[in-house]
């Protein structure tokens, strides 16, 4: 072991385990007996796991997929109690920041490694969550993880192949936590083969990418079958697509595309005022296929009638999305200004990298910037429906691999005795 390598490992161990007790404590100082959030929904489908079967004909839907429930099943049958249950994020968070750190050393060295895994185990909005039965954690380490997989396995020399069945695994369970991530790999492969006739040179890695992309899709394929088997439909990854685009079209008075329950349509007087409770008794509960059908009709009739308005609302979804704000009939929360002021930071890191990497981008490696394509493709289809912060931050591995880079080789600046050099 070189005299290098020493310092890294003993960091990169600090790292895994600073995190994991940090995140321990905090989920012991926020634990509570009552559920909150989604946590009831993942638990039912945990314990629906358990038992044989994923849905009921009670509760059809198929909201999410079956990533993190699998994840809690195998806890509930070991008889993990809640507290456990919540506690096992902890780990997810501790490999996440290290599978981070991992991703951006090569690239970016290891000053940089650790500023990005700092912000991927300290990020306000995976402290406010990860304590929870939420899926945060387990998409950031699939997230990372993916990053440190996928890029080494283009960086290669030749073709790795366990580490390209990494890179699929990860990208998998990604898309079985997160299912939107479904979208994002088919049409990430589009444009993998689009380019493979134009980008000659690197033919090798395109179709290296395309391989890790097809094993993942092959790896969902139960997900897809089980999927169809419920709805008649091929390549479904959830069925909440209407309900999404519902109330990210509807713009009535005071309404900005934020997301509303279906408790909040029976009961909150703005929302019934502007006819969302009779419009959800009349179709909300029809079976899942026939409302799936009506919300995406309504849907498609709110951007007929108000063009423009259907424009604030995702304009202001992108302002969701970053800073957790606009949001409808409801007052901001103090810790928004922590995130604000966190994610406003990142922000500018961020664009700041884009502008100067877009003009250099052929000296950036080719795995970054397909990483960059596919954030693209994710950010791009996300603003599409009703965001939080909570949904970006996911991505923030990919992010800063590439901010890393482009800083660390364009923008590096070092105090030296008081100077910048």
């Amino acid at each position: 072991m070189s005299a290098e390598t020493y310092p890294t490992r003993r960091l990169e161990f600090l790292l895994l385990g600073g995190t994991l007790l940090f995140y321990v404590v905090v989920t012991i100082l926020c634990h509570r007996a009552d559920l909150i959030w989604d946590e009831g929904r993942y638990l039912w489908f945990g314990k629906n796991l358990t038992q044989g079967y994923y849905t009921t004909l009670e509760k059809p839907d198929l909201i999410n997929g079956p990533g993190y429930p699998l994840v809690l099943a195998g806890l509930l049958m070991a008889k993990v109690p809640l507290l456990g249950l919540r506690m096992f994020n902890a780990v997810l968070m501790a490999l996440a920041a290290w599978f981070s750190f991992r991703a951006v050393l090569p690239y970016a060295g290891k000053r940089w490694a650790l500023g990005v895994a700092l912000v991927t185990a300290l990020h306000p909005s995976l402290v406010r969550t990860a304590p929870y039965l939420m899926t945060e954690a387990l998409a950031l380490c699939c997230i990372a993880g993916f990053a440190w997989a996928f890029t080494t396995a283009l960086r290669s020399e030749k073709w790795n192949w366990r580490v390209i069945l990494a890179a699929a695994l990860a990208f998998a369970w990604l898309t079985m936590t997160r299912v939107f991530f479904g979208n994002v790999l088919m049409a990430f492969t589009f444009f993998l083969i689009a380019l493979l006739p134009f980008w000659k040179s690197q033919r090798d890695r395109l179709l290296r990418s395309m391989v890790v992309m097809l094993l993942s899709f092959a790896m969902c394929l139960p997900w897809l079958a089980y999927t169809k088997s419920k709805t008649g439909d091929s390549l479904c990854w959830s069925t909440n697509g209407g309900e999404l685009l519902y109330w990210a079209t509807s713009t009535h008075d005071g309404e900005n595309g934020h997301w509303f329950s279906e408790e909040d349509s029976q009961n909150k007087p703005e929302l019934i005022a502007n006819g969302h409770r009779d419009f959800y008794k009349a179709n909300y509960y029809l079976p899942m296929k026939e409302r799936e059908a009506a919300l995406k009709q309504k849907a498609m009739e709110n951007i007929r009638a108000n063009p423009k308005g259907v424009l604030k609302n995702w304009l202001c979804n992108w302002g969701r999305l970053v800073f957790g704000f606009p949001r409808s009939y409801q007052a901001e929360e103090l810790i928004m200004l922590v995130v604000v002021g966190v994610n406003g930071l990142l922000l500018l890191v961020v664009l700041v990298a884009v502008f100067v990497g877009w003009r250099n981008w052929r000296s950036i490696p080719t795995e970054i910037l397909l990483l960059a394509l596919m954030i693209f493709i994710y950010l791009g289809g996300t603003s599409l429906l009703p965001g939080l912060p909570r949904y970006t931050v996911v991505v923030w591995p990919w992010l800063g691999m590439g901010a890393a880079l482009v800083w660390r080789r364009y923008l590096s600046v070092r105090l030296q005795r008081g100077e910048v050099v």
